[in-house]
This record gives C-alpha cells, structure tokens and sequence, in this order.
C-alpha cells in the first residue's frame, strides 16, 4: 500500500531544497573557496588571494632582528647611509659649483632639512617604533609586578621628540624660550651661547635621566647596554661640538665632525632598542640561552655536602654510644647473674638472666633498627646537589632525640 505525505508538507520540504540549493555549502566559506576565481553563483567571489586575511599577514615581532646576521646587518646598513651622505656632501663641498650651490642645499649637511636631518629623524623614530614593540612584549611578564615597563612609553614618547627636533630643529627654539626666562643677555654672542646651554642642559636633563632608567632596564642584554653606552658618550661629543669645545680651524673638517658624530649617536640609540627587543623577544618564546655558572653550583653543592657531613659525625658519634650501653646492660645482667641476691634460692637464679637476655635483644634491636635508620638516610642523602626535605628533616630531629635518649640512659 503506498502511503503518501500531504501536500502542504510536500511543499515546505520542497522549499527547504530549493533554499539548500540557492545557498552556498560551508565549504564555501573557507578562504580558498571564497578566493576561487569561479563564476558560480553559489557564494560571493574575492577580489584578493587569502594571503590578505588578518591571521596570514606579518607581526609587529616579525619585523624584529632576531637573527644575529639580521641585527648585524641592520648596524652596518645605518653605518652604510651615514657613510654615504658624508661621502656626498665632502664631494659637493670640494668642487667649484658657484651659483649652483643653493640648488643643493639639501645635502649639506649643515643645513636645516637637508638629507642629514631626515636620516636621523628616520632612525629616531624607527627607534621610538622598537620601543613600542618592546613594550608591546614586557607588558606581559608576570613577575614585573611593580610595571618596569612602562618606561618603554615614555623611551617612545622622546625619541619621537628627538625625531621631530632632528628633522626641524625645534631645540633652538626651546633654548630661547629658557633664554629668555633667565634674562638673555644684549650682545649676540653671548645670548647664542646661553640659547645652545638652556637646550643642552634641559635635554641633558630629560634625556639623561631617561637614559639611566633605560640603562637599568636593558642591564640584562650585554649589546644593547654597550650600544646605548656608545650612544651617550657620543652625544656628550656632540654637545661639546655643540659649545665649540672640540673645535679645529677647517669649517668642513668641524661640519663632517658634527654631523657624524650625531647620526652615529642616533644609530646606536636604534641598535641599542633593536637588540633589547630582540632579547625580550627570545626570552618571551623560552629560546633565550640561560648560563648557569659552574662554581655557584658547586658552591651549593659543597654547602649541601659539608652540611650532610656533620650529620653523619653525629650519627657517628652516637652509635659507639649506643653500643656502650648495650655492653654495659649486659655486663650488669652477667654480674646479677653470678651474684644472685638474698632470699633467692637456687631455682630462682634463672629469672634475672633472662631479663638481662630480653634487655640484650631490646638494646640490639634497637641499635640495629638505628643502623637501618642510618643506611635509609644515607641512601637519601646521597644526592649532595638537592636540600634536606621536610621528611628527611623530621627524621634527622627523631635521631638526634633517640641519641640524647640513649647518652641520658
């Protein structure tokens, strides 16, 4: 017999197909289904390959020198740029360009603007972006309870600073501002000089500052502590450059000077962030290298032996203690033997040498079970590079008290 459904139910079955069919399947939604150049009308069609999807796109940390040939590279191509724009500008201030010369202007390096400056801008602010991605890692160290890194902000906030001062020289502008708070002076020689020690001394003050707090941030990383070292020391050059304390008598040896000395100084500001991060970026995926010192570890090692030593003399020391005592109870139990009190009879003789037997067996029972004692926890004491446990240490008090017991008795 053929039993049929109904028709309304017919048709709402036939709707749901139809509506299977005009959907796209799930398979579509993957991104190579959606990035297939097919015509169908199943499902929307990409323009872009899936390699534009957010999970498929590089990282902040990807960008870091993690090699050692990628951070050495990244050295010797900021010493390459510096190398170059001098190279240029000695060569265009040797030849006899007459009226061309303000046509190029923007590589002398003296002047505002020109290519010097826009280098030393561009290492600064790839600095202040390290220091950024250094703070994007440190923040996530459990144990910086007090916020360490919070000092990375404040490195981004003033190399961008510098960045910005590099590429206008807005520290002209600051010096005459605190010039002019302290009473700048009438002749203009004397207001120069005091303008150049009003922004020296406050960016010495700012930066320096900032710069011993980083110092005993990246302590841990061997390279970026020398590479900031190298940086101070070369701005404290250029500042005396800067007051013509360093001076010679050839306008272009004092230019190339200056402006090396400076772009130098701003290099390795950018090696000292990069290798940080680049140390904080090993230690946050555990491929850090830890050295262990061998002599600490011996040290503890020979603590941890001498300690066990004077153990085992006190162990030592109270077993002949306790076998003096078993041989003391049994010479005692000889003596009531042979020389039986009054008011014993002949029969009565046997009594006192069997309790002097059952002390015997007690006190070399008990002197074996310290023996066992003893095998146990020179067993565990063995490993002279590990600390006592607590149950070892239970044990040790348990002897000492069962020695003190056997020296009172």
């Amino acid at each position: 017999m053929d039993f049929r459904r109904s028709g309304q139910l017919d048709e709402r079955r036939r709707r749901v197909l139809m509506d299977e069919i005009a959907s796209p399947h799930s398979e579509a939604d993957t991104p190579e289904a959606q990035a297939a150049p097919s015509g169908s009308s199943k499902g929307p069609v990409r323009a872009y390959s899936p390699a534009v999807l957010e999970e498929r796109q590089p990282r902040v940390t990807d960008l870091i020198p993690v090699r050692p040939f990628a951070a050495l590279f990244l050295i010797l191509a900021g010493l390459t740029g510096v190398a170059a724009i001098e190279t240029v500008f000695i060569h265009l201030a040797t030849m006899p360009l007459g009226g061309n010369a303000e046509q190029l202007a923007a590589l002398d390096v003296v002047e505002r603007g020109s290519v010097a400056s826009w280098y030393s801008a561009l290492l600064l602010g790839l600095a202040a972006a390290g220091s950024l991605a250094v703070f994007g890692i440190r923040s996530h160290r459990v144990d910086d309870y007090r916020g360490r890194y919070r000092v990375w902000l404040w490195s981004a906030a003033a190399l961008a600073w510098a960045s910005l001062d590099s590429a206008t020289g807005l520290h002209s502008a600051v010096g005459l501002v605190l010039s002019l708070a302290a009473g700048q002076p009438s002749d203009a020689a004397s207001a120069a000089t005091l303008t150049t020690l009003c922004w020296l001394g406050f960016y010495m003050l700012v930066f320096g500052t900032l710069a011993i707090r980083a110092a005993i941030e990246v302590w841990a990383s061997l390279p970026a502590v020398a590479s900031l070292a190298i940086g101070g020391l070369l701005y404290v050059v250029a500042g005396m450059l800067q007051l013509g304390m360093l001076q010679t008598s050839l306008p272009l040896v004092n230019s190339v000077v200056d402006s090396t000395v400076i772009m130098l100084a701003h290099l390795a500001i950018l090696s000292a962030v990069s290798l940080y991060a680049r140390h904080v970026h090993l230690d946050a995926q555990g491929r850090l290298k830890v050295h262990i010192d061998p002599d600490k570890k011996k040290g503890k090692k020979a603590k941890s032996r001498a300690k066990l030593k004077v153990v085992k003399e006190e162990k030592t020391e109270a077993e002949p203690a306790g076998k003096s005592a078993a041989k003391t109870a049994a010479a005692e139990a000889g003596k009531a033997a042979t020389q039986p009190r009054f008011g014993w009879g002949s029969g009565a003789s046997s009594t006192p040498p069997a309790k002097a037997g059952a002390a015997i067996s007690k006190s070399s029972a008990a002197s074996a079970d310290y023996d066992e004692d003893d095998d146990e926890d020179e067993d565990d004491e063995s490993d002279g590079g590990q600390k006592l446990s607590r149950a070892e240490r239970k044990r040790l008090k348990k002897m000492a008290r069962r020695d003190q017991q056997r020296r009172a008795a």
